[in-house]
């Protein structure tokens, strides 16, 4: 991204012409996909909580649905149980076709980024948990939980999460990112308030420049 750029503050209605990532309808579909990432923490802390289920902190638990890829990575266990509000992050992305510049069959570098951002929240002992989902034709999304805010601006600044960034206008056309609140934590039946998103339209090949931002206030 054009870290030199102001975001362009767009309404919470606010549809902008020839930026299809802040369809407005793409809010609902985000939110139920981390509603439904949500639930897999929820089931897993359950689990732990009671005995059911030996977990181990920072240790990635794998399983596919329908074919699919779908990554657990719990990192403060603790953390997770204690009834206080938890910092939500949620990560969508468009990736790019062949055609677009993007990789090629069989290509897929997002697993093994995937895999390096894991191992890198050892160093960042204010993320609580990690949830990654792989879609349909490509795509992926993630869930971060963390402790405060400020937490959010250690993990951008490591090396891993610098590297991801770099790679993101070859990997994808735009970027959606959704930050909020969990009020009461996992354990509550509350559900995630979103109150911001943040989006990357990088453009039809990876070399546009410059990188088109704009953030909503919901």
């Amino acid at each position: 991204m054009d870290v030199d750029s102001e975001p362009l503050a767009i309404g919470p209605d606010e549809v902008v012409d020839g930026h299809p990532c802040t369809d407005t309808s793409l809010y609902a579909a985000d939110r139920g996909l981390i509603a439904y990432m949500l639930q897999d923490v929820r089931a897993l802390v359950r689990l732990w909580s009671d005995g059911s289920a030996v977990v181990e902190a920072h240790e990635p638990i794998i399983w596919w649905v329908h074919g699919l890829k779908r990554r657990l990575v719990p990192c403060d266990l603790e953390r997770l149980v204690d009834g206080r509000d938890l910092e939500v992050v949620g990560f969508f992305g468009s990736r790019r076709l062949e055609s677009e510049g993007g990789l090629g069959p069989g290509v897929d570098p997002i697993d093994g980024l995937d895999a390096q951002l894991t191992a890198e929240f050892r160093n960042h002992p204010g993320i609580a948990s990690y949830s990654t989902i792989e879609m349909h034709d490509g795509f992926w999304a993630n869930l971060v939980l963390h402790s405060v805010p400020s937490d959010a601006e250690g993990w951008r600044g490591s090396g891993v999460h610098k590297g991801a960034v770099a790679m993101s206008p070859t990997l994808y056309r735009d970027v959606r990112i959704h930050n909020g609140r969990l009020p009461g934590g996992v354990e509550s039946t509350n559900e995630v308030v979103l109150h911001r998103t943040k989006y990357w339209d990088y453009g039809l090949v990876p070399e546009a420049e410059p990188t088109w931002t704009a953030v909503r206030q919901w």
